[in-house]
Formats: structure tokens, sequence, C-alpha cells
């Protein structure tokens, strides 16, 4: 490979707007691309092409901005999305272009709304757990090969990768120990539950869902696979309050304590996840989550 064909790290702005006019046959000068601060692996803005803009990513690599196509492209017919525009590549690296969404926070009325619309989604199911390509969660590669039995896949697909590379990053073995303690109670707790593989957005935290002008809920960012629908319950409540209006749209009670156990478990991931990426700043959600999880549930 000659130093002209690795991938670029940083985008070259004019070369990528140049590209862009030649990939949509527009005269020169018609795509111009506004970029907000940006780290020296990646970049976000918007692109206007005569008069209408688009949002804007770009990554030197390509497998994390397909994974996110693919995604939005499997949520679309079940909830609102972003719609892909393109995805390839572009100035050296690798462009996502998507519709351009003017968005809102929730309000109460929108959390209901969100609800409903959830609970739509959920309902449309896989034949298996998993999905038919792995992504990424956040930075962190996420491992979707199927499994026709949830607990497997809960434990197999998303535990024990976040452990191995959470004991390389510098958690503590003994909490490492508690996590492994975590992982081989899951099949007892899950047992007799009729777990169905609802379509999940995989990422749902309060940062990647918002509301259009009239209402309608959006989301985006995806992390897509067929799993538990408690999943995406769970990650709405780790960085935020969720009102009761969502939960009655919903159908779920909050306050059901094998439902909240279930969440801590499945927030578990996440956490190490976190820890994985941020550091130890982490750590003692780790162990107090893991803790918690068989303290409450030490019965045989």
């Amino acid at each position: 490979m000659t130093q002209h064909d690795r991938p670029s790290t940083v985008l070259d702005r004019d070369r990528a707007q140049r590209e862009l006019d030649t990939l949509w046959a527009c005269p020169p000068g018609s795509c111009r691309l506004s970029l907000s601060a940006g780290g020296a692996t990646g970049q976000t803005g918007a692109l206007d092409r005569d008069g209408r803009r688009y949002f804007f990513k770009w990554l030197p690599d390509e497998d994390a901005l397909a994974a996110e196509a693919d995604g939005l492209r499997t949520l679309a017919p079940a909830i609102r999305v972003p719609e892909v525009v393109h995805q390839g590549p572009l100035a050296g690296g690798h462009a996502l272009i998507l519709e351009w969404l003017d968005t809102r926070a929730l309000g109460h009325r929108e959390w209901a709304r969100f609800g409903e619309a959830l609970r739509e989604m959920h309902r449309v199911t896989g034949a298996r757990f998993g999905h038919h390509r792995d992504n990424w969660i956040g930075a962190t590669p996420q491992c979707n090969r199927q499994e026709d039995d949830w607990a497997t896949f809960f434990v197999h697909r998303r535990l024990a990768p976040q452990r191995r590379l959470a004991l390389e990053r510098g958690l503590p073995a003994d909490i490492a120990d508690a996590v492994e303690a975590v992982m081989a109670r899951v099949p007892e707790w899950l047992d007799g539950l009729a777990i169905r593989p609802a379509l999940l957005h995989g990422d749902l935290w309060h940062g990647n869902l918002a509301a259009l002008a009239d209402g309608t809920p959006v989301v985006y960012d995806p992390a897509v696979y067929h799993g538990h629908a408690e999943t995406d319950l769970a990650m709405l409540t780790l960085f935020g309050s969720v009102p009761d209006a969502f939960y009655r749209a919903y159908g779920q009670n909050p306050r059901e304590p094998e439902f909240q156990h279930r969440g801590r478990l499945y927030n578990l991931y996440h956490l190490l996840n976190h820890h994985n990426l941020f550091g130890a700043s982490y750590t003692r959600a780790v162990q107090d989550t893991a803790e918690a999880l068989l303290r409450n549930r030490l019965r045989s």
C-alpha cells in the first residue's frame, strides 16, 4: 500500500467538496461543508447542496459508517429515523450523508408518543437473537453473531467480550470476578420468560432521541440487533430519568422489582463499555451494579 492509498486521518474539506460535486454531477462549488469541531479521526457537520441541507459524518474507516447506515435502514420501516442519502468513500476516507432533521427535546406529550412508537418498533421481531452483521456500540466493536437463546446471546455476545476488554483496560480482578458471577446467573434470572427477538435500537440513551416540530419522535445513531425489548428500556434510564407518561404509553410498570433487576443487568453491559471507552471513572459503577445484582438475587 502506498502513502497515497492509506486512509486519511483528517478530512480535507476542499477535496471533499470537489468530490461531492462530482458525485452528484453538480457544477463546481455547489456542495459546501460547514464542519463542527471534531477530533483527529472524525468529523461531523452540515452539507449544503443548492440550498438543501444534509447531515454529514466522515471517518477514516468505513465499517462504523456502513454499520450505522445499515442500522438506520433496518429501523426505518418501524420508527422515524433520518433517511440515508449516501454512504461511501470520500476524500480518502468514508462519509455518511443523512437527511437533515430539525429536532427538539421531548416534552410530556412527545414522551408518550415515543412510548407508543417504541412499543410498535419492539413488536417487529426477527427469527433469532442478533443481527446479520456486527456493528459498534460507541467506539467498541459489537458482535451480533446470532443465537436461538437470549440468555446465551447476552452472556456470550454482550457481557463476555466487554469483561475481557475491561480486564485488558485495568478493571480490577475482583470486580471482573463479580461480573463473571453475574454472567453465571443470567440463565437462571431469565428462565421462564417468553422473550422474543425484538428489533432494538441498541444504544438508546437520551442523546440519541428527539422530536420533530410536529411531535413525531425520531431516533438516530443506532447499534441495531434483535434482543429483549427491555434492553432498550433499561438504557433509557442509564443517564437520565424517564417520565411515567412514557411507561404508560409503552405498557410497562417501571416499579416492578423483576423489571428493575433486569434493567440493572442489561445496563451492566453499557457500564462495562463506558469503562472500556472512558476509563476508571466507571469502575465503581460496574462494581456497584454487579454486586447489587448478586446481593439482591442470591436465591438458587
